[in-house]
């Protein structure tokens, strides 16, 4: 059947298409690949594809091998790491955005940004979603909700050194700072922020953008939570994903 459709594909549109998003999503939907659960990124002038979700995608081997035929010059991106973190970050999405929203998203100047938004790119036409970079002119009276960068490893050094500060977890520490990060005056502090990468460890994240880094024990640290989650790394490495579920489960309780 694909090799049925490739050559349909081919034999039909024999002309070099632009690498525009419009038509490289079209040629996409004409060989059977669901966009929805693909990035399409343009760096630059660099375009590439990451995919989201294989299976769901359906941008089989065979697949790949006819893009390419048209698209010699845009890399497919076949990471079972982003896949992970993909899978990861899709629980926090579905429960978070909303159809038809225009969101507001970091700005895209470093790697860790551009990660972000590869990662929720495929969203734009799953949910029909409008995503804005942030600049200083924005206009957040037309803006929905907010894109937070907040990883694992961030959202529990906060935990834990609330806990050593001997004050109590504050719970809403990461959407003040969000509204600090943004700039937002007090009149749009009820705009609502989400955190797809609120599950995924940083680990994760530097490993797919190929960020050499060494977890250990710090002891000179001055940075409490860091330096326990080093230890507690080396002794469960589950334990961040553990302690935001137990303080999920407060937080949501005490309310």
């Amino acid at each position: 059947m694909d090799d049925f459709l490739s050559n349909l594909v081919l034999k039909e549109d024999e002309k070099r298409l632009s690498d525009s998003k419009k038509d490289v999503l079209k040629f996409l939907k004409q060989i059977g690949v669901d966009s929805r659960f693909v990035s399409y990124i343009n760096d630059d002038g660099e375009v590439k594809l990451y995919i989201e979700n294989l299976r769901f995608s359906k941008f089989s081997r065979k697949r790949t091998d006819t893009f390419n035929k048209h698209y010699p010059d845009i890399e497919v991106v076949r990471s079972s790491l982003f896949q992970k973190i993909s899978t990861r970050a899709s629980k926090t999405l579905a429960e978070s955005l909303n159809p038809k929203e225009t969101i507001l998203i970091p700005k895209l100047d470093n790697d860790y940004n551009k990660f972000l938004y590869i990662l929720i790119e495929p969203y734009s036409r799953k949910y029909g979603i409008d995503f804005i970079e942030y600049d200083e002119n924005i206009d957040f009276g037309k803006i929905d909700s907010i894109i937070s960068p907040l990883n694992l490893n961030q959202e529990v050094n906060h935990i834990l050194n609330d806990i050593f500060d001997g004050k109590g977890i504050d719970w809403e520490k990461k959407v003040k700072d969000t509204y600090i990060e943004y700039n937002l005056g007090e009149e749009y502090n009820d705009i609502r922020i989400v955190f797809p990468l609120i599950n995924v460890p940083q680990e994760w994240i530097n490993d797919f953008l190929g960020i050499e880094t060494e977890y250990r024990i710090d002891y000179d640290n001055e940075d409490i939570g860091e330096s326990f989650m080093g230890f507690l790394s080396e002794v469960n490495p589950q334990f961040k994903e553990n302690v935001l579920a137990a303080s999920s489960f407060l937080e949501t309780h005490q309310k």
